[in-house]
């Protein structure tokens, strides 16, 4: 779709674009919330505690194709149609999962969600891009990452009511309408009349499966019993991300930016940045609804708003470091990594003995380590873009991060269910569990800020 300054007279006011841009992140948003609040007691009741965090490897996985496959829909069908039929896959995928009699179709339902959600969310970050100016991209950048602490405060209520009643199905039918009011407002407000190429590039499904299948073997890990096995699993998910690689470089329609994945341009530390702050947030996300009930006794509820605490500090991160100018932005990108790590640290410590108000605390840490960074990473990303990639560069934002939640739900998954977690829900095996977990992953922000450490601030 072509939008920007030449088609500046077809463009909404900017705050209706904002209006449109925070509808697509509403839906995909409390969607997450509602869904870390009753997956533990949808596992009470159908059972599947061995593949808990595949609910969420699989929503990611969707997302995956999703989001960077948004960019190609949209030149075929525009952005009206396309927020359309990601609207109807959401609404199905959450049809399924809440008439779902085993776990198993839970998780196929959370893809197709998965699938629906990215592509709201890429559309989100590539609106950013073509409806406004440079000035304006970090700011908007910052609303989105407001945008969710609405769902933050509003999710685990709805979760957690309606768990607590026995009708955690019900919840997966309030997601409904949030998406379908994304589709009306994007129909209504946008222009009607949009630039589409029925000769657009096809989406490079062939690629995308090659990232999915490394995705899903890391996660099929947690479930194979012989060693050989987990052998096979691991080397066939390295090799079809070198494979994926491999066949990238050589194609002129390129999924990743130029300079993406190089730790030595600007965008390639600012994406890996991404990568491995997206991924500091599955072992909050995936696991602590379940562990603080088991462990601490906290209803469903309260276990939900836990989980939102690590998102409401995301957003208080984002908020206090809006002020700081790019050419200081070097600052805030190497505090957040830190602050990330430390509040890993206290979780490591505190998952399995308390108090709560501690595992709170910590969870705010990682929170607001990645709000006060993430935007000024973004905006990083989006000024280092060449000038034929921009629509792309922007859409592998959500879709990096993204990628990165997948494979920490799946790395979530092996290590809690190596720690004995997939037997059962007892407290050794949640206190080992949460302790191997947050122990593990305290490297991601680490990595983060030796990165940090290098990177040159937006121009």
């Amino acid at each position: 779709m072509q939008v920007g300054p030449r088609a500046a007279s077809r463009q909404p006011p900017p705050v209706l674009s904002a209006l449109v841009v925070v509808s697509s992140i509403l839906a995909p948003a409390f969607g997450a919330f509602i869904t870390a609040t009753v997956l533990p007691s949808a596992i009470a009741e159908i059972g599947g505690l061995a593949i808990y965090a595949w609910a969420s490897t699989a929503y990611a996985v969707g997302s995956i194709l999703g989001s960077a496959g948004s960019s190609v829909v949209v030149l075929k069908m525009g952005m009206r149609r396309t927020v359309g039929l990601a609207v109807g896959v959401f609404v199905v995928g959450a049809a399924i999962c809440a008439s779902a009699p085993s776990m198993p179709v839970v998780v196929g339902g959370r893809a197709l969600q998965g699938l629906g959600g990215g592509v709201l969310i890429a559309l989100a970050h590539s609106m950013v891009r073509e409806l406004f100016p440079e000035a304006l991209w970090q700011r908007m950048l910052t609303v989105i990452s407001c945008a969710w602490a609405i769902p933050a405060l509003g999710g685990p209520v709805v979760g957690g009511v309606l768990a607590g009643l026995g009708h955690w199905r019900a919840a997966f039918w309030a997601m409904a309408p949030m998406a379908l009011v994304a589709g009306a407002l994007t129909w209504s407000i946008l222009p009607r009349s949009e630039t589409r190429d029925a000769r657009a590039t096809r989406v490079p499904f062939g690629r995308l499966t090659l990232i999915c299948a490394s995705v899903l073997g890391i996660g099929s890990i947690a479930n194979t019993e012989r060693a050989w096995a987990r052998a096979a699993l691991l080397a066939a998910a390295i090799a079809s991300v070198a494979l994926m690689l491999r066949l990238d470089g050589r194609t002129p329609t390129r999924l990743f930016p130029t300079g993406m994945l190089s730790l030595r341009s600007r965008i390639g530390k600012a994406f890996w940045m991404v990568f491995l702050l997206g991924m500091s947030t599955t072992p909050g996300g995936v696991y602590v609804p379940l562990l603080v009930q088991v462990l601490h006794d906290v209803t469903p509820a309260a276990a939900g708003y836990l989980y939102a605490v690590q998102s409401l500090s995301w957003t208080t991160g984002t908020l206090l470091s809006a002020r700081v100018s790019p050419a200081r932005s070097r600052t805030v990108i190497m505090l957040g990594p830190l602050l990330s790590a430390a509040g890993f640290t206290g979780l490591f410590f505190t998952i399995a003995t308390g108090p709560v108000a501690a595992i709170a605390v910590s969870l705010m840490l990682v929170g607001i380590g990645i709000g006060t960074c993430w935007a000024h990473i973004g905006t990083a990303i989006l000024s280092s873009a060449r000038p034929d990639e921009g629509a792309l560069t922007a859409s592998m934002i959500p879709s990096t991060q993204l990628f990165a939640v997948a494979l920490g739900a799946a790395l979530s998954g092996v290590i809690a269910n190596t720690a004995g977690l997939a037997g059962s829900a007892s407290r050794p095996a949640a206190a080992l569990a949460g302790t191997w977990l947050f122990g593990s992953f305290v490297a991601a922000p680490l990595a983060a800020f030796v990165i940090a450490s290098r990177l040159r601030p937006a121009r």
